[in-house]
């Protein structure tokens, strides 16, 4: 049996919380689940993972933690974008899943490199800032994704998402030549008869995207897209819906990959080897986030630039595909 006494600096945190700052690395469900079960106890007695410490309070672990499972961390070369007390923006790689995938194929994960991070400034001790992931981006995508480092701000950040407080602005290349501005406002749900898939449906949940040309090439533009709602793939439904799927995204009408041949006339690979993608992964970007930070009161601005392949890609479209008038 584990013993912890309750200290003034740890008054009002919840059970769970306490716990997951001491075992980082067990799932926050499973640690849920130990409690419920009454495999760690306070003050002797029967808790709920809700509950309110208070100061002097004994909690008893009669579970052996070291044989339960651990989330996976690796070390990942992080380019953190933004950090204080409270929160850490980093620019995710694409082809990296936010969390760790249902059955294993992708054993790398953000979440878990996140909490290497966090180890690695942690000195000794609980960890009191374990990140704490606030949204998702598609494994395809790149971008800003934000972490909270405290209960309080995960707290706070999540509530500015829910009002809509926090904006987010994206960067994709579609297919077809956008001249205007404009907005989707279409509702979307999942598809009835495709896993994964969603689609714009009468019934479905709200959904609002406002879009605008940043650059056009014959035949594809980069757009800026700021969805209003937070839907799952709502950027790539919505373009696709308009008639401009990314191109590369096959689940919504975009190719596998995007390819040097699909725009240069006459290319041809080199002798005895295979054509390479320029890009192979969704051609969308998470460019900005802008929000008051918790315990802030001006708001600020936190953005990504382009990863290598999305800057290769633009790079091609300018030299083999200009627009005729970009006016």
């Amino acid at each position: 049996m584990k013993v912890l006494s309750v200290e003034s600096r740890w008054l009002g945190i919840t059970l769970d919380e306490f716990l997951a700052a001491h075992w980082p690395r067990i799932s926050k469900g499973r640690l849920r689940d130990l409690v419920r079960s009454n495999d760690i106890l306070v003050d002797g007695m029967s808790a709920l993972p809700s509950d309110k410490l208070r100061d002097g309070q004994i909690v008893m672990v009669e579970v052996d933690m070291s044989t339960l499972k651990e989330i996976a961390t690796h070390h990942l070369s992080l380019d953190v974008l933004y950090e204080d007390e409270h929160l850490v923006a980093v620019n995710k790689p694409a082809g990296i899943p936010v969390e760790p995938s249902r059955w294993g194929e992708h054993p790398l994960h953000l979440g878990g490199a996140l909490l290497d991070w966090a180890e690695r400034r942690q000195v000794e001790g609980p960890m009191e800032q374990r990140p704490r992931g606030l949204h998702r981006l598609d494994l395809g995508t790149s971008g800003v994704m934000l972490y909270a480092l405290s209960l309080e701000a995960e707290r706070y950040y999540r509530e500015l998402f829910s009002s809509r407080m926090i904006e987010k602005t994206y960067h994709a290349l579609v297919i077809g030549e956008v001249h205007e501005a404009g907005v989707v406002d279409a509702p979307i749900a999942p598809h009835r008869a495709r896993g994964g898939v969603m689609r714009i449906y009468d019934h479905g949940k709200p959904s609002l995207t406002e879009y605008k040309p940043l650059e056009r090439f014959r035949g594809y533009s980069l757009v800026e897209a700021q969805p209003r709602t937070g839907r799952t793939h709502q950027i790539r439904v919505h373009m696709a819906s308009i008639g401009h799927p990314l191109v590369v995204d096959p689940r919504y009408g975009g190719a596998e990959g995007f390819m040097l041949s699909h725009i240069k006339n006459g290319y041809r690979p080199k002798k005895g080897q295979e054509e390479r993608p320029l890009m192979s992964r969704l051609t969308l970007h998470a460019k900005a986030v802008r929000m008051v930070p918790f315990g802030g009161t001006e708001e600020i601005e936190i953005e990504a630039d382009y990863p290598k392949d999305f800057r290769i890609a633009l790079d091609k479209l300018r030299r083999w595909r200009p627009a005729q008038n970009q006016h």
